[in-house]
């Protein structure tokens, strides 16, 4: 079952090539059917440098990389903003 990408932000540099990436999305409450938001942290490994504000994605690593670092970014190369 192929997972689909995850976009979100960089929020926090944890490590040497790791990185706190937040997920923020909205759903309806079961039970009092209001809009909910919800927010997700995973840490995310990467060979390169990436700062504080980017807005990234990210797919679950074909491996485990640490107790807590399940996943990796997409494209893990620069992109310039036009």
């Amino acid at each position: 079952m192929a997972h689909s990408a995850l976009n979100g932000e960089i929020t926090r540099v944890s490590g040497n090539k790791t990185y706190r990436v937040t997920i923020s999305y909205k759903r309806v409450h079961p039970v009092y059917r209001k809009i909910v938001a919800y927010k997700r942290s995973f840490l995310v490994h990467s060979e390169n440098q990436h700062e504080v504000g980017e807005k990234v994605s990210i797919v679950p690593a074909t491996r485990r990389i640490s107790k807590l670092k399940h996943y990796v970014f997409v494209n893990d190369t620069k992109v310039s903003e036009k």
